[in-house]
C-alpha cells in the first residue's frame, strides 16, 4: 500500500481512469454519470487534483473494506480463517489491483464486504438491511453498470449461501420456506440493480452530440487518446462487435489471453459452485434453485468477457469478488477461545440425516494441501502480476496501450 502511494510512475492508464469522473448528467441522463455529476454539484468542473483525490478516497475505501475482512477472519482463530486472510492479503487479485485499478466501480467491493458482515452478524430482520443494500447496489449501476455482471451475482450467492448457513442448515426463518425465503431476499436485492440496468439500456447511451458536450465541458483537462468518452454510446451489440474488430495483428494473442483467463474463472466458479452452493440446495430438494444461482454466475461471467477486451480487469474484478464471498465461509462458523474447525460425529445424526459437526480443539497444526506448490508458485508470481499491472495491464497483450 505504502509502495502504492509513494511511487513515482502513475499506475494504470491514469488519464482514462479520471475520465470515469467526469462523465456527469449535465446534459441529460447518461449511463457512469451519477458520481461524476456528484463531483460537478459539489465542485462544478472538478480540477485534476479533486479527480485524483476522489480516486484516492475510492481506493482507500476498498482496500479498507478488505482490511476490515482480514482482521474479521484472524479473530476467528481457525485454520481456514487464518489461510484465507493469507490469502487475501497476498492476492493480486485484490490490494495490489485496487491500488491500480482506481475505477469507481471498486466502491462496489466496500459493498460487497459489508452486505457479508451483515448477513454473518444479522439472522432475522434482514428485509431493511438487503433493502438498502439493494438501493445502494442499484445506485452503483448508475455508476458503472459492469457490477451487474461482477459483484451482483456474487452477492446473490452471498445471501443464499447465508441463508443456508453452514453445511445447508437453513438460518433466519421457518425451515419448511428455504427456497422461498432465499429467493425472496435475492428479489430483494437485485429489483434495484435490474430498474437500474434497464434504464441505463432504455435511456442512459448518449449521442455523439451528447459526448461532444460533455468533452467540452472538461476541456480544461486536455485529454488526448481513448477515454471512458469514447465507450458511453457503445451497445451491448457494439461492444461485442468492438472484440470482434480487434486488429488482425493483435487479435490471436488477445483473444488467446481472454480464452485462458475466462477458462481459469469458469473452473474456478465451478469447483466452487458446486460443493459452496448446489449441493447444499440438492440436499434440501431445492437443485433448481442452486442450479439456477450456478448458471447466473456463469452467463454473467461469459457476457461480461464477450462485451469487451479488457480481461485481466474482468478476471481480477470477479477474483476479488469470488475472494471475498469466500471469506464469509470461515466468518459464519461458530469460533471462540480454543475452537477451531469441526470433525464429523458419526455416531450422531442431525434432523437432515447428515453427521453432527462438533468443535475441535485447535493444535495448533495446520495440514498442508497437496496443493501448495502451485500455491507457491502463484504467490512468487505476484512481484512480476504487480510490474505487469503498473506497465499498463499486460502492454504486450493489448494492442490499445
Amino acid at each position: 500500500m505504502v509502495q502504492g502511494a509513494l511511487d513515482l510512475i502513475p499506475s494504470g492508464n491514469v488519464r482514462f481512469t479520471e475520465s470515469y469522473y467526469l462523465v456527469t448528467y449535465n446534459h441529460g441522463f447518461i449511463r457512469r454519470g451519477l458520481l461524476g455529476e456528484g463531483l460537478r454539484l459539489l465542485f462544478g468542473v472538478p480540477t485534476r487534483s479533486e479527480v485524483d483525490v476522489t480516486a484516492d478516497l475510492v481506493v482507500v475505501l476498498a482496500i479498507a473494506a478488505v482490511v476490515v475482512t482480514i482482521e474479521l477472519l484472524i479473530r476467528r482463530r481457525t485454520a481456514s480463517s487464518y489461510a484465507m486472510a493469507i490469502l487475501l492479503a497476498a492476492s493480486p487479485f485484490t490490494i495490489d489491483f485496487l491500488i491500480v485499478d482506481r475505477r469507481p466501480d471498486l466502491l462496489a467491493v466496500v459493498l460487497l464486504v459489508a452486505l457479508g458482515i451483515v448477513l454473518v452478524r444479522v439472522t432475522n430482520l434482514l428485509l431493511p438491511w438487503l433493502v438498502a443494500f439493494g438501493l445502494a447496489f442499484g445506485g452503483m449501476v448508475l455508476v458503472h453498470e459492469d457490477i451487474v455482471l461482477i459483484d451482483i451475482p456474487w452477492a446473490m450467492v452471498l445471501v443464499a449461501v447465508a441463508t443456508l448457513g453452514r453445511n445447508g442448515v437453513f438460518v433466519g426463518g421457518p425451515r419448511p420456506g428455504v427456497a422461498r425465503t432465499v429467493v425472496g431476499r435475492v428479489v430483494v436485492l437485485v429489483a434495484p440493480s435490474v430498474i437500474a440496468t434497464f434504464a441505463v439500456l432504455a435511456y442512459g447511451l448518449p449521442t455523439t452530440q451528447t459526448v461532444a458536450e460533455l468533452e467540452h465541458d472538461v476541456s480544461s483537462f486536455h485529454f488526448t487518446g481513448n477515454t471512458v468518452f469514447t465507450y458511453l454510446p457503445n451497445s451491448i451489440h457494439a461492444a461485442v462487435h468492438l472484440v470482434g474488430a480487434i486488429p488482425a495483428g493483435a487479435k490471436l494473442h488477445t483473444l488467446l489471453l481472454g480464452l485462458v483467463l475466462i477458462t481459469l474463472q469458469l473452473g474456478w466458479i465451478a469447483s466452487w459452485v458446486r460443493p459452496r452452493l448446489w449441493s447444499p440446495f440438492v440436499q434440501r430438494g431445492n437443485r433448481a434453485l442452486g442450479t439456477c444461482l450456478g448458471a447466473i454466475i456463469v452467463i454473467a461471467t461469459v457476457i461480461l468477457f464477450g462485451t469487451g477486451f479488457d480481461w485481466v480487469r474482468w478476471f481480477a474484478n470477479c477474483g476479488a469478488a469470488w475472494l471475498i464471498v469466500q471469506a464469509f465461509s470461515p466468518l459464519s462458523q461458530r469460533s471462540g477461545p480454543g475452537v477451531g474447525d469441526t470433525k464429523r460425529d458419526e455416531g450422531s445424526i442431525t434432523a437432515g440425516g447428515q453427521p453432527t459437526e462438533l468443535p475441535v480443539a485447535s493444535t495448533g497444526r495446520v495440514h498442508l494441501s497437496r496443493w501448495l506448490p502451485a500455491l507457491a508458485v502463484y504467490l512468487a508470481m505476484v512481484p512480476p502480476l504487480d510490474d505487469l499491472f503498473i506497465t499498463g495491464q499486460l502492454r504486450h497483450f493489448f494492442f490499445f496501450v
